[in-house]
């Protein structure tokens, strides 16, 4: 195992930006993170670049999902034959799930650089205090809101995450590229007869097919991103659970406000309704004090 003095930083390959945001909170100055994967696509599509191999030639640790198939073809292409590889599988989009990451990579990073543990365990213990801050938060507003109420269909990928934020999973949906025509049938059917509110879609997945979904069973459409950087203002994964979070309280504030307007529309109709009825009521009577006037009106002539 290598050593490295204060002033070396440790060199890991990232293939992700997610990956890249877990390593530099918990290595700090201490390393310098590289991602490979730009964060709008899915690792699974990435381009090979030969640069890809030199960085890797130069890595002390190299830290992937497991949905990168060209991965290891890299790592035997390459001149690295000590380096360190890190598997962080499973979904990562939620505060708890982000915090077994972090410490996954703490223990990694402990391992490399053993001099350093006390540096790498306090930015740990920094972040994960941040991640169940932020926990706390959602779960609360999310709680107020009632997003146990609504129901959703959703991109397979963004699954943990609609259900941490207590929304009701009914259906998932794979990569819609695979998709048959009578899968998505059955989808919009079952989004009909659930009266779903939500279609979610994965950004790095595409977000036409979700779009088309909700307009059919006449749901809402939401898109969720899985990558930190992906969208301005999502540098950090905490940031980017912070705005998949805000754009479902953001939809379902719209959706309660609407059914406040409609609600308020029928009352006023029923208002309306009852004033008419009264209108009514009062002309009849009106009319018959008006007759009986003119009865007797006639009498006195005759």
């Amino acid at each position: 195992m290598p050593t490295f003095s204060s002033a070396e930083q440790i060199k890991v390959i990232c293939t992700t930006t997610t990956m890249k945001y877990f390593v530099e909170e918990v290595g700090g100055a201490r390393v310098d993170a590289i991602a490979l994967v730009q964060p709008g696509i899915c690792p699974d599509h990435f381009d090979v670049r030969p640069s890809t191999v030199s960085e890797i030639n130069t890595a002390s640790l190299v830290v992937y999902h497991g949905i990168e198939p060209w991965l290891d073809s890299m790592i035997n292409a390459s001149e690295n034959k000590d380096v360190k590889k890190l598997l962080l599988n499973g979904p990562w989009g939620t505060p708890p799930l982000a915090k077994a990451k972090i410490n996954s990579i703490k223990e990694a990073l402990i391992e490399i650089d053993p001099k350093n543990k006390t540096y790498y365990e306090k930015n740990a213990a920094d972040v994960s205090k941040e991640l169940d801050t932020l926990n706390e938060e959602i779960l609360a507003e999310a709680k107020e809101l009632g997003t146990s109420d609504y129901k959703a269909i959703v991109m397979a990928w963004q699954k943990p995450f609609s259900e941490w934020i207590g929304l009701e999973v009914i259906e998932i949906y794979q990569p819609p590229e695979t998709l048959s025509v009578q899968t998505v049938q059955n989808l919009v059917v079952k989004g009909k007869d659930e009266k779903v509110a939500f279609v979610i879609d994965n950004l790095q997945s595409g977000t036409t097919f979700g779009a088309q979904m909700a307009d059919e069973m006449d749901g809402r459409h939401l898109v969720f991103s899985n990558y930190p950087e992906a969208i301005p203002g999502t540098d950090t994964i905490t940031e980017m659970i912070q705005y998949n979070a805000d754009q479902l309280f953001s939809s379902i504030k719209e959706a309660q406000n609407e059914s406040k307007e409609v609600a308020q529309l029928k009352s006023d109709i029923s208002s309306i309704s009852n004033q008419l009825v009264i209108f009514q009521g009062l002309s009849a009577i009106l009319l018959i004090i008006t007759i009986a006037l003119g009865a007797m009106l006639y009498k006195r002539k005759n």
